[in-house]
């Protein structure tokens, strides 16, 4: 029963390595992620429906009041969630940047693992060096937060090592 399993859901084709051998070839993906700007240009939008004529009037009226006051982080806040909720996730990351520079040192690991969460989305699902700058600094802030946790072992799931990704999901499961 075990073979019938291994050879359905297993990968029997690829013959054993050494493990320097795995280690090397999850190293050399991990040092060739592509750049974020390359990973964005290359990831599929999302296809949301097209929203009725007063909320695309509303959102352009937040977007205009944003752009005059940049300063404003209710209005960063609202304009990152609706760029996301329209699918327009590299305005929705970026309006979520711009909310982390504004606060500095006071911006919560929730605002940064939201960052790291938009960053990824906006780039297809792929972690990149951006994408792991902004999960580096939501956990340094919060060494507990679950969303930040489950993309820390994604990344290491993305890039051959789920030697390190099992633990971290497996502490998340047993919390």
């Amino acid at each position: 029963f075990r073979s019938a399993l291994y050879q359905r859901l297993g990968a029997p084709d690829p013959p054993d390595a050494p493990i320097s051998l795995r280690l090397a070839d999850a190293q050399a993906l991990y040092d060739s992620r592509p750049s974020q700007a390359e990973a964005e240009a290359k990831a599929p939008k999302p296809q949301r429906p097209a929203p009725d004529a007063e909320y695309a009037a509303l959102i352009e009226q937040l977007r205009a009041a944003v752009a005059a006051n940049p300063g404003d982080a209710r209005g960063l806040e609202l304009l990152a969630a609706h760029e996301e909720r329209l699918g327009n996730l590299v305005a929705a990351k970026d309006a979520q940047r711009r909310l982390v520079e504004l606060r500095g040192d006071k911006a919560s690991g929730e605002d940064l693992a939201r960052l790291a969460a938009l960053t990824i989305e906006s780039a297809g699902g792929r972690i990149t060096r951006e994408g792991e700058d902004a999960l580096s600094r939501a956990l340094a802030r919060d060494p507990r937060n679950p969303q930040a946790r489950f993309m820390l072992g994604l990344l290491n799931l993305q890039n051959g090592r789920p030697d390190r990704a099992f633990p971290v999901w497996a502490g998340l499961l047993a919390e």
